[in-house]
């Protein structure tokens, strides 16, 4: 499928136990549907043992769509909020959902960002961002202010996980997450409710954002991604 999944084979695995250690959960999430895409089992797993969890969605997600009529930036922006809310109240009810609302494609790497992020992180916590090898502009700049909170943040952990970097062929030191049934079923559940991405919803925009069958099975069906390196 690509040169990153292909040097995948033979990864060793790795249980939410292991990779938290105890810790709390932080996911930075790009858009809305990421966290489902990159950490939806993760999450449920981790929620499930008690484990404090929190979600940082950095943008809107308004612009999938952008030549939609029905669909204005603001509307979209209310429904992507409300699929994020509806995806946690499957994979974590207890998470705590951090809204940042920065504007979809133009996320902001200023110190006040960097420290209105840090701010949000519990002591200690393991945080998963975005790779910064993602393809994607908002994807990398998250990966660089999950880079410049750790600068400032030296008790927490910082891993990464990747979405579109799957089907490149960058390569990267791997761990495979060892997920519970529970968890993939309701990753599967969640992810049903990105309409927007996962679906026709949006019918006034041929050229908007769907994600392809094909690869939400294999969002569902892969084992989740863990990367040491940014």
């Amino acid at each position: 499928m690509s040169g990153f999944l292909d040097g995948l084979a033979g990864a060793p695995g790795i249980s939410v136990d292991d990779l938290l250690g105890g810790r709390a959960l932080v996911v930075l999430s790009p858009h809305p549907d990421d966290e489902t895409l990159g950490c939806g089992a993760l999450l449920h797993d981790a929620s499930s043992q008690g484990v404090s969890c929190h979600v940082v969605c950095v943008t809107d997600g308004s612009r999938s769509h952008p030549n939609s009529i029905q669909w204005p930036a603001p509307r979209l922006a209310q429904q992507r909020r409300a699929e994020l809310e509806a995806a946690m109240q499957i994979l974590a009810p207890d998470a705590r959902l951090h809204w940042l609302g920065h504007a979809d494609c133009a996320v902001p790497e200023d110190a006040d960002t960097v420290a209105s992020i840090a701010a949000l992180i519990p002591q200690g916590a393991l945080v998963l961002a975005s790779w910064a090898l993602d393809p994607h502009c908002d994807h990398l700049s998250v990966a660089r202010l999950a880079q410049a909170v750790g600068a400032i943040r030296p008790d927490i952990a910082l891993r990464f996980y990747p979405i579109w970097g799957r089907f490149t062929d960058h390569a990267a030191p791997a761990r495979l997450l060892r997920s519970s049934d529970a968890a993939r079923r309701a990753k599967a559940a969640a992810l049903a409710c990105h309409r927007s991405q996962m679906s026709p919803l949006i019918e006034d925009d041929p050229q908007g954002f769907v994600m392809e069958d094909w690869r939400q099975r294999h969002f569902l069906e892969h084992p989740e991604i863990v990367l040491a390196q940014p």
